[in-house]
C-alpha cells in the first residue's frame, strides 16, 4: 500500500469540508429569489417528414410525433413571439409554401391540465403560477407543395423568443 505524502491540513476529511462551505456561504451575503424565472427547453422541431409533389401535409399540435415541443419550466408572465418562416427549402433549391394557422399553437399547462389555443403568427401571453410545475408550447403547421414540387426533404428555421416580465420590487 502507498503512504500520501502532503500536509494533513490540506486533506479532505469527511464533513470538515462541508461546514467549512456552509460557514462561507452563511457569511455571504444572500440574493433574494428571482421572481419570474423561466428555463427554456427545446424538445423537439416541427417535422414534415419527406413531402410529396402535390400533397399537402398538415402536422397538428397534438401530433406528438411530428409536433414542435418547448419546455417551459419556472414560474412568472410569459410572452412567447415566433418568427415562422413562409416557405421550406431543399438547400439551395425552389421553397415551398408553409401555412401556421390560428390553431397552430398551443400551451399546456400539465398540473391544472388547462390548454390554451392561440395563433403562432402572433405573440402568446400567459402566466406560470409558482409551483405549478412550468408550461409546455406545442408548434404544428401545414406544408404546401405544388404539383410540379420535387418530392424530397425540405426544411426551415423558426425562431422562438421567451420573455419572462419580473416586477420589480
Amino acid at each position: 500500500m502507498a503512504k500520501r505524502a502532503g500536509t494533513r491540513a490540506l486533506r479532505p476529511r469527511g464533513g470538515a469540508w462541508l461546514l467549512a462551505a456552509l460557514a462561507l456561504l452563511l457569511a455571504r451575503p444572500c440574493p433574494a429569489p428571482a421572481q419570474g424565472t423561466v428555463s427554456v427547453l427545446p424538445v423537439q422541431g416541427l417535422r414534415f417528414g419527406v413531402l410529396s409533389s402535390g400533397i399537402p401535409t398538415v402536422v397538428s399540435p397534438l401530433d406528438g410525433s411530428r409536433r414542435a415541443i418547448i419546455e417551459l419550466v419556472g414560474s412568472g408572465q410569459v410572452s412567447v413571439t415566433f418568427e415562422l418562416p413562409a416557405a421550406l427549402r431543399a438547400g439551395s433549391g425552389p421553397s415551398l409554401p408553409l401555412r401556421f394557422g390560428p390553431t397552430d399553437g398551443r400551451v399546456t399547462f400539465p398540473r391544472s391540465g388547462q390548454v390554451l389555443v392561440f395563433d403562432p403568427s402572433q405573440p402568446v401571453s400567459f402566466s406560470i403560477p409558482p409551483g405549478s410545475g412550468g408550461a409546455t408550447v406545442y408548434l404544428g403547421g401545414a406544408a404546401e407543395p405544388g404539383p410540379r414540387q420535387a418530392p424530397g426533404a425540405y426544411d426551415a428555421g423558426i425562431t422562438v423568443t421567451v420573455v419572462v416580465s419580473n416586477s420589480a420590487t
